[in-house]
């Protein structure tokens, strides 16, 4: 036990005899005691839960257009991005839902060239934490073939990079011509991951330029793109998903995609 649990139990032995209360070692019994458990999470909006088990668990997660696990993958890379305390929660449901322990690493890794260095940082630690506590010990992780550097979508981010133009050579040499070709995510995730994670950004220029690559590069169907969206919804806010939509729309246009098959 350590020293402040033993000062807080003799505190208590105190506190109890000088009330007459009951002897030290029954204060040293109620200190052993399990902590209570924690609140209501929804205690002070009870209607939400009932949108969580009905709309986010009891619909969303379920539509067959994305399966559980690319639920998951987004939701991970989503979450991560924001930095929200859940992430401790959507890691572990991650791996029921089929995502590896190594695909999971690749996702923070991934996410952290969209999100900042920060939330991987975080993200990192709060993955350890969940493999420890399921004895899982990541072995060496695949790389990248050794390819020449390839250039990033849309010759007209290249003048974005006029004025840093170091940032323009690390993008094609570590961002698309490493981390795009790590072989422990598909294309198709991660199109998936960074559509999913510049919605919840807000990043506009950014996710027009994802649309396109992951419907004509990656193959990412309209359909899937919906849903993401859709899905993102709910660990995003409803603003950024509508300006998703519209981008959504403008790219489903030019590709003449029939809006009346989608879900």
């Amino acid at each position: 036990m350590s020293k402040s649990a033993v000062w807080l139990g003799l505190m208590a032995s105190v506190v109890a005899l000088s009330c007459g209360g009951a002897s030290p070692m029954d204060s040293d019994a109620a200190a052993q005691e399990p902590p209570a458990a924690p609140p209501n999470l929804y205690a002070g909006s009870p209607y939400l839960q009932k949108l969580r088990d009905e709309i986010v668990y009891g619909e969303i997660w379920e539509r067959p257009q994305l399966s559980k696990r690319d639920r998951s993958l987004i939701t991970i890379g989503v979450l991560q991005a924001l930095a929200r305390e859940e992430l401790a929660i959507h890691i572990p449901r991650g791996l029921d839902n089929g995502l590896t322990p190594e695909e999971i690493s690749e996702i923070i890794l991934h996410v952290t060239f969209y999100a900042g260095w920060p939330t991987g940082v975080q993200a990192s630690l709060t993955a350890a934490e969940v493999f420890e506590s399921r004895g899982i010990a990541l072995g060496e992780l695949p790389r990248a073939p050794e390819v020449e550097a390839v250039a990033g979508p849309g010759a007209e981010l290249s003048r974005a990079y006029a004025s840093v133009p170091r940032l323009g050579a690390l993008r094609n040499s570590v961002l698309y011509g490493d981390v795009w070709e790590r072989p422990l995510l598909s294309k198709r995730d991660r199109s998936l991951l960074t559509i999913a994670v510049n919605q919840a950004l807000y990043a506009t220029n950014e996710l027009r330029t994802h649309i396109g690559r992951g419907l004509d590069e990656n193959g990412v169907t309209p359909q899937e793109v919906s849903d993401v969206i859709l899905h993102v919804t709910f660990y995003a806010g409803w603003p950024a998903a509508v300006n998703a939509g519209r981008l959504a729309t403008e790219a489903f246009e030019e590709r003449g995609v029939d809006f009346s098959t989608l879900e």
